[in-house]
């Protein structure tokens, strides 16, 4: 007798966007045991070369036409800014489904969680037909202060493909930074390292938002960083090999900077990471196998050197830790109870 595969529709706010590689790596792990389709509420700014076929699909009409001829058994999504839309859908096809929170759309909604709108956000995740929602465990409390049950919550690392980076051979010695470039992630500070090391090289590969005003602020100030273009996920962990060490840099008063995935990826590639001290919780992120800084000249100190041995090699198992396929099943399980 054969088990029919369970169909998952993911709803997403956009896709394929190349900095969304959590979605692409989930992706990756579910389709093998689960037929899924995706539809997205609008098209990637920047898109990974390599991903699923989707359809764009902003209205609700051409929403529901797709549910009625996929035939999903449940919706899949990410972010808690896609909640009610979600459930909205979720109620009108009478289907359950899952949500998988990230670090910005908890971080960056405190204020906002008070509004009437965020108020229908946390009634609608409580309703028995939302199954779960996925988080980070430093934002269980928050989640829960919000109101949603704590049976409710999965505690859950980041998304990463920790086996597609891992590699103990040597590295290049330049130093990197990552990621879109937004106030929060203070990158202003990555071209000041730049300067302070002159015979070292400097590569930044930013993502869209304020890139421009940034590349104006480093040619203002030395021009030490070199700018990447996107490259796709499939092609990063050659990149990371090149470097030596990653310094992950984050606005010290907003806090609003994650789990950023680049870090384990970073450890799993033997990079030895450097990232901003902007809350504690961040201490059992890195673990033993990085540095937190609130001080740049002691960044430079740092990284004027070799990656420690110690440290390197505790970021090869530290970087497990995140690891998809350790962690999938906390998803899964949940879809898989809907049989």
């Amino acid at each position: 007798m054969t088990t029919r595969r369970l169909r998952v529709l993911y709803l997403l706010r956009e896709y394929p966007q190349i900095s969304q590689t959590y979605i692409k790596t989930e992706l990756e792990a579910v389709r093998e045991r689960y037929d899924v389709r995706v539809l997205t509420l609008q098209p990637a700014d920047i898109a990974e070369p390599k991903h699923l076929p989707f359809s764009v699909t902003p209205k609700k009409p051409q929403i529901m036409a797709a549910i009625a001829e996929f035939k999903p058994d449940l919706i899949h999504t990410h972010y808690m800014i896609m909640a009610a839309f979600t459930a909205d859908i979720a109620q009108t096809a009478g289907l359950p489904y899952t949500l998988r929170s990230h670090s910005f759309d908890v971080l960056e909604t405190e204020g906002a969680r008070a509004r009437p709108e965020w108020l229908g956000v946390r009634d609608q995740l409580r309703r028995d037909d939302c199954l779960g929602v996925l988080c980070f465990p430093f934002l269980r409390p928050e989640l829960e202060r919000f109101g949603i049950q704590p049976g409710k919550l999965v505690d859950t690392p980041p998304v990463v493909a920790v086996q597609r980076f891992l590699d103990r051979g040597p590295n290049g010695r330049a130093i990197m930074n990552m990621g879109a470039v937004r106030p929060k992630k203070q990158m202003q500070d990555f071209v000041e390292l730049a300067r302070l090391l002159p015979d070292r090289e400097f590569n930044l590969y930013a993502l869209g938002y304020q890139a421009d005003q940034l590349k104006g602020y480093n040619e203002g100030h030395g021009g030490r960083v070199n700018f990447i273009p996107p490259v796709s996920h499939d092609a990063m962990p050659a990149e990371y090999k090149k470097h030596e060490w990653l310094v992950y840099t984050a606005h010290p008063d907003m806090k609003s900077v994650g789990w950023p995935m680049a870090v384990a990826e970073a450890q799993a590639s033997g990079v030895g990471v450097c990232l901003a001290s902007i809350r504690p919780d961040l201490k059992h992120y890195v673990g033993e196998a990085g540095y937190l800084y609130t001080d740049l000249q002691k960044v430079k100190e740092l990284i004027s050197g070799p990656v420690p041995a110690k440290m390197r090699e505790a970021g090869f198992e530290q970087a497990r830790k995140s690891d998809i396929t350790s962690h999938i099943h906390k998803l899964t399980d949940i879809w898989d109870r809907v049989a």
